[in-house]
């Protein structure tokens, strides 16, 4: 039951992400090449760029042998670090496109979707179908070649595989699509507005947005509190987007017309 549902889970991601691009090709038919760009900058800033920092910083990381001071150190650095390198990432982005042509908001809204649905596929899909593989073969993580670090992450994180991951998954990873694009559309008003304290504002925010599932990782919080925490954040979000998402694309896109 448990592979069953976290599988489940999955397939209820790719759906939503499949919406979306559905949707928004529907809505701004201007072509697909935003979309790679998003899921590029993703993928050189938070999957390479980041982790190589992370790997050589020395701060504790998730499944090694550390004091809960250490740990609670390398959760905080770690979540500065996320939001420092993909705030950043895009900002560059952003700054380059307002260089080369126009940053328009039908470009902006299909950057946004594909950075938040590669972030989707490669940490909500594919890295946890790797764990329920694990999960099903545990043989086959016994004879990989990792290190005692890696192993302890990964023996973990099955070991708290349970029913309540699934939904756990879920949750996350929608309210992930949903802070991500709003995130880049405050990184944009850093570059329309030329001021870097909305850059700040989104590198702060992502980091406190990540504290708690830096801390389901680190062990310090269990699944299913992680899924409320991240289920009220994502009411919340809605609720915001509910109420103000048009008065604050109104405005960004005159600070676009203004650039």
């Amino acid at each position: 039951m448990v592979i069953v549902l976290n599988v489940l889970s999955m397939v209820a991601l790719c759906a939503v992400g499949l919406c979306l691009i559905v949707q928004f090709n529907r809505r701004l038919p201007s072509g697909s090449t935003p979309y790679w760009l998003g899921a590029m900058a993703f993928v050189l800033f938070a999957r390479v760029l980041e982790p190589v920092f992370l790997s050589s910083a020395g701060f504790a990381l998730p499944g090694q042998s550390v004091s809960t001071q250490q740990a609670l150190v390398g959760l905080v650095l770690a979540c500065l670090t996320a939001g420092l390198f993909e705030e950043t990432g895009k900002y560059i982005c952003l700054k380059v496109r307002s260089v080369r042509s126009s940053l328009d908001l039908r470009w902006l809204a299909k950057f946004a979707v594909g950075y938040a649905l590669c972030e989707a596929v490669l940490l909500g899909v594919i890295v946890h179908a790797q764990l329920l593989y694990f999960y099903s073969s545990p043989e086959v993580l016994q004879a990989l070649d990792l290190d005692s670090t890696a192993q302890n992450a990964i023996q973990r994180q099955l070991a708290s595989l349970t029913e309540w991951t699934a939904i756990f998954l879920l949750i996350e990873r929608v309210f992930a699509i949903v802070i991500q694009v709003g995130l880049t559309f405050i990184g944009a008003l850093a570059v329309a507005k030329r001021q870097l304290v909305w850059l700040m504002a989104a590198i702060m925010i992502h980091a406190l947005i990540n504290i708690p599932a830096a801390s389901y990782q680190y062990g310090f919080l269990a699944a299913e509190h992680g899924e409320m925490i991240y289920a009220l954040l994502l009411l919340i979000a809605l609720y915001c987007i509910w109420r103000g998402g048009a008065f604050t694309v109104v405005r960004l896109r005159a600070a676009l017309s203004d650039e």
